[in-house]
């Protein structure tokens, strides 16, 4: 028994292992390439379970001197079931989702194999062994072409319908009135009745704004494109806010990849955008949101700020230190750059869309924790801190 475990269990167990351990690695990708990452990945997928295949025929084949149908017939059940658990796994790591059709892949490349090694032991090949194999062949390239297919379809989504537009974002005025306010702590003007202190006294004591989410991984696939694409995500919710469309995971997917297609073709590359090429970047590809509104860029305002546009009844995109909000659904050590989407307050809480998790839909920060945490991009995530304080809001004629 020792020696048949070391002969033929202990190299099909190695293997077991080493799938176990690929398919537990956070966000693994093979190439930058979606079509490269899709046949790359494949090719991995047959290798894998064709040898684990072959190790586990081994077991019943040899080990035990089953019959070659009967041996066929074990090794073709556990193997499927193993891929099947095997995507299972995959839906409880960070960054990776488990599919049908990856399960489907596999239990094709292992009946594939097991039908080359049937021939293989019987030294002989028939009719209805060279149909077999023509049809799993063919069978598994139309499961790769269905998803290059699907994955190019994403990346064309709405690339010929780009509105481009220019924004005039005003700023000035409440910059202005900001600086003076620094300057002259103890003047009337900060005294009069008439100022924003009277005005926010006056603003609801809680506010919420129905925003529709998506987290930036609508499923859950946290590869280096969606690790980005927190601005892109945060548009996407403002966009569906006031289109009034269904925002649905596999819409908010097309949008992203979408978005990245448009900044890659038009900008050269998708990550860490600035508030004000944050505000651009919506209206280069959605367009202006028209009836008298418009986005508008607002910086280094005062904390009480946030509720006062919000009590205007439309929702705020900020830039983060992400690190700096404490968000324990983040994985550790969280983003160095964040942008996530305000959507209403209670008292000293802050409602938020935060599309950094898919725990985000309507999550309370304290004020104080939001505000201290808002800082645009200044040019590296490293230098975060360094970032002024910046919203994009929507500004009413």
């Amino acid at each position: 028994m020792p020696n048949k475990f070391l002969k033929y269990y202990l190299p099909a167990l190695i293997w077991l292992g080493i799938i176990f351990y690929f398919s537990s690695i956070p966000s693994l990708r093979y190439s930058k390439s979606a079509i490269e990452e899709i046949i790359l990945r494949k090719g991995a997928h047959f290798v894998e379970f064709s040898i684990l295949a072959f190790l586990i025929w081994r077991i019943f084949y040899f080990g035990y001197k089953l019959e070659i149908k009967k041996s066929y017939f074990w090794t073709l059940l556990l193997t499927i079931l193993f891929g099947i658990s095997d995507e299972w796994h995959q839906t409880f790591v960070s960054g990776r989702t488990g599919k049908i059709i990856d399960a489907l892949f596999d239990g094709v490349s292992i009946f594939l194999f097991l039908e080359i090694i049937l021939i293989w032991t019987r030294k002989k090949v028939s009719f209805k062994n060279i149909i077999i194999l023509i049809l799993s062949v063919l069978m598994l390239i139309g499961l790769e072409i269905v998803m290059i297919q699907k994955d190019k379809s994403e990346e064309r989504k709405q690339f010929g319908i780009i509105l481009k537009n220019e924004i005039n974002v005003i700023r000035a005025d409440f910059e202005n009135r900001i600086i003076e306010e620094d300057d002259n702590e103890n003047s009337e003007e900060k005294d009069s009745p008439n100022n924003f202190i009277d005005e926010y006294q006056k603003i609801p004591a809680e506010i919420f704004i129905e925003v529709p989410f998506t987290s930036q991984a609508p499923f859950a696939v946290w590869d280096e494109f969606h690790e980005e694409a927190c601005e892109e995500a945060s548009i996407i919710m403002l966009k569906y806010f006031f289109s009034g469309e269904e925002l649905t995971r596999e819409v908010a997917e097309e949008e992203i990849q979408a978005l990245i297609s448009f900044q890659n073709e038009n900008k050269g590359d998708y990550r860490d955008t600035t508030a004000q090429e944050t505000a651009d970047l919506f209206i280069d590809f959605y367009g202006e949101i028209g009836e008298g509104k418009k986005l508008k860029v607002v910086y280094d305002f005062k904390k009480d700020y946030l509720k006062k546009y919000l009590a205007q009844g439309y929702p705020i995109i900020i830039p983060a230190a992400g690190r700096e909000l404490g968000n324990p659904n983040f994985t550790a050590p969280g983003p160095l750059y964040h942008n996530l989407v305000l959507i209403g307050y209670d008292g000293d809480t802050i409602i938020t869309n935060d599309p950094g998790t898919k725990r985000g839909e309507r999550y309370e920060y304290d004020v104080d924790v939001i505000y201290n945490a808002i800082h645009d991009f200044p040019g590296k995530p490293e230098n975060i801190n360094q970032g002024r304080k910046a919203m994009i809001v929507v500004d009413v004629d």
